[in-house]
């Protein structure tokens, strides 16, 4: 009689509980774009509120609330069920993943229209006012609490998803001779010849109607540059706005990207239609592309024990979900690069599966890291970093097949950062890409601090700062949506390299004086990791730098205009995607930059596959380039997107993982 009391007792608690939860979560979620007005006090807050409340309308939140509850009620249970260990890694993952959804009020943001899923801007932050925070308390408890419970469904889920089922199980779920539609949909990734190619072409196939909204191509700034140089030998720094005359090119762009684009230009006007060229070059990465996801999907079915259905959605999801083939229509170094480093990925998760099952490298693998990391290199300058970083971080953690692993860290690291500036730039007559570029960061920081605390400086450290930075011409430029004005404006070309070095090391220092407003001054650098903008993309066929001699490319487009299938489909089409869920959701940047990586890691955990969290080592390399940039676009985090079915396959890599071996073991 005690039992069913209690059990009534923790029923009614978990029914009242859900409600609670619900209701805030609704509240909290229609809460959208509010300015600094509405905490000045709290009839405003009220007001503002309800007018979110009320553009959602009662009946969605209505619905809203009763969702969140039922899903918190189903699977609290899940909760309680769980061990310690596995309900703060959930607890631990969830703060992490709330905070991507409650951070952007927290930065300093202008309000922005209501066109990506979920806009969550919400002007200059009241960081004095008691409401402000207890809003965003709310909204991290309420959003935090129903991911906890969530996360802990997944990692019970995740137990028996990640062990292979048995023969009996098989049998139950299929007669004998008989096979599912997954098992029959999983054998083109057996890595048979004939199934790479037809899954290559199937996969290329579903891109072909977004390819041809989005065609004929895009071609944009940094690509329009690129371009000039090779068609109209019209050499000069983008960045710096200065001529550089007597070479055949700059570095600012890869040299390689130029070349390529510029040989396909060629080929367009030989064939006698100028875009042609840039057509079939489209075509070309999308095969490559399309071929990597299948080598990528491929290692998933041979090494994880993920169900054949689970590869088959994820293959799915690469096919059918528009933001893929979207970034394949456009001629920008991003897209040209990311096959390249997908495959390079394959064969860094092959490396570090073959080192945890003490299974030999063979060079035949690193020969592949070799060539693949050199090519990254060259496509995409931050590539060698993310590659040299991740297999140098391997090499310490694993102990283990030294000779191969240095050589696949070393080769493309020595020949792309050290013999292609000293000696193959200077043989082809190119202009390396300048120094200011790695600085872009401190730049924007130090221009500002300069500014704020110019009498709280000292006269070492102005001397420092302005051998490198003009600091007043960058400071009448500066914005803080991008460090690319205080960078263009404020840079001094004739700065040396020991006046940049004293410059970090000013940099460094200053950052433990005035961290606030270091961190004021780079807002844009949380866009990659919170909810806002997406992967949907369409744009004009060209666009920029007609006063370096853009007009005289592609001229039957119209500088910034989309084509006809772009203005009525493309571009309408992406504004309906950021809107309607389930694709608002799906195409979210930081669905994959931060939450799958996040959630990978926390079902790794609670797993105990500590060696697995290796796997993760290249997005957290590439993590740290990103907090290095002048600005955000999703097109620098694009990586992400494309490797987001091996980020998901992490936790299920098969092998002798023992909770009781250490990870650097």
């Amino acid at each position: 009689m005690a039992m069913v009391e209690n059990r009534a007792r923790l029923d009614k608690t978990r029914c009242l509980l859900s409600v609670g939860v619900g209701i805030l979560g609704a509240q909290s979620l229609a809460f959208r774009n509010l300015d600094s007005a509405a905490f000045d006090n709290f009839s405003n807050l009220t007001a503002r509120g309800l007018d979110s409340i009320a553009q959602v309308g009662p009946v969605g939140i209505a619905i809203l609330a009763l969702g969140i509850g039922l899903l918190f009620y189903k699977l609290y249970p899940e909760f309680q069920n769980a061990g310690r260990r596995n309900r703060l890694t959930a607890s631990i993952v969830a703060f992490i993943l709330a905070l991507s959804v409650v951070i952007p009020r927290l930065v300093k943001k202008t309000i922005t229209s209501f066109n990506t899923y979920p806009d969550y801007l919400g002007g200059v932050p009241r960081w004095h006012e008691p409401i402000f925070w207890l809003v965003a308390l709310i909204q991290l408890l309420s959003i935090g609490s129903v991911l906890a419970v969530s996360f802990c469904w997944l990692i019970h889920k995740t137990v028996d998803l990640g062990e292979p089922a048995s023969p009996d199980a098989k049998d139950i779920i299929a007669p004998p001779g008989h096979t599912t539609i997954w098992e029959r949909g999983a054998r083109l990734f057996d890595g048979t010849p004939g199934h790479l190619v037809l899954a290559t072409a199937v996969t290329l196939l579903c891109w072909v109607p977004m390819l041809i909204i989005n065609g004929p191509a895009n071609l944009g700034f940094d690509t329009m540059v690129q371009l000039i140089q090779v068609r109209t030998n019209h050499v000069w720094d983008p960045m710096m706005m200065v001529e550089l005359p007597g070479y055949a090119g700059q570095d600012h762009h890869p040299f390689v990207d130029t070349y390529l684009y510029g040989l396909f230009d060629e080929f367009g006007l030989w064939l006698g239609n100028e875009i042609l060229g840039f057509c079939i070059l489209v075509v070309l990465q999308s095969i490559a592309t399309a071929f990597a996801l299948v080598m990528s999907f491929v290692w998933l079915k041979k090494r994880t024990n993920l169900p054949d259905s689970c590869v088959c959605i994820c293959w799915c999801l690469a096919a059918f979900l528009p933001a893929f083939p979207m970034y394949m229509s456009a001629i920008v170094k991003d897209s040209t690069w990311i096959s390249i480093f997908l495959l390079w990925m394959v064969a860094f998760f092959e490396t570090l599966y073959r080192c945890n099952n003490n299974r030999s490298v063979g060079w035949k693998l690193i020969m592949c890291l070799i060539v693949l990391g050199v090519l990254s290199g060259l496509t995409k300058k931050t590539g060698i970093y993310v590659t040299t970083l991740s297999l140098f971080m391997l090499l310490i953690f694993l102990r283990k097949q030294i000779i191969p692993l240095l050589v696949s860290t070393l080769v493309p690291a020595l020949l792309v950062i050290g013999l292609v500036p000293m000696v193959v730039l200077p043989a082809l007559n190119i202009a390396p890409g300048g120094p200011q570029e790695a600085l872009s960061v401190p730049i924007q920081q130090l221009s500002k601090v300069t500014v704020l605390h110019k009498d709280e400086l000292s006269q070492s450290d102005r001397e420092a700062i302005n051998k490198v930075v003009d600091t007043d011409r960058a400071a009448s430029q500066w914005r803080d949506s991008s460090a690319d004005y205080a960078k263009h404006y404020g840079y001094r070309i004739n700065s040396s390299s020991k006046d940049r070095k004293q410059f970090i090391k000013t940099w460094i220092r200053l950052f433990f004086r005035y961290p606030k407003d270091y961190i004021a001054t780079v807002p844009y650098l949380v866009d990659s990791f919170v909810f806002g903008n997406t992967y949907y993309f369409s744009g004009p066929v060209r666009c920029g730098w007609w006063e370096a001699g853009g007009f005289k490319l592609l001229k039957g487009y119209s500088d910034c205009k989309p084509s006809y299938t772009q203005e009525k489909i493309g571009i309408p089409l992406t504004d309906a995607l950021n809107k309607l869920p389930p694709f608002s959701f799906l195409g979210s940047e930081a669905l994959y930059t931060l939450w799958l990586p996040v959630m990978s890691l926390g079902l790794t955990v609670a797993k105990r596959k500590y060696r697995n969290v290796l796997y993760l080592i290249p997005s957290v390399a590439t993590w740290g380039t990103l907090l290095l940039l002048a600005a955000h676009s999703p097109r620098y985090s694009l990586c992400f997107l494309f490797i987001f079915a091996l980020t998901i396959a992490i936790p299920f890599v098969k092998g002798d993982n023992h909770p009781s071996r250490h990870m650097s073991r």
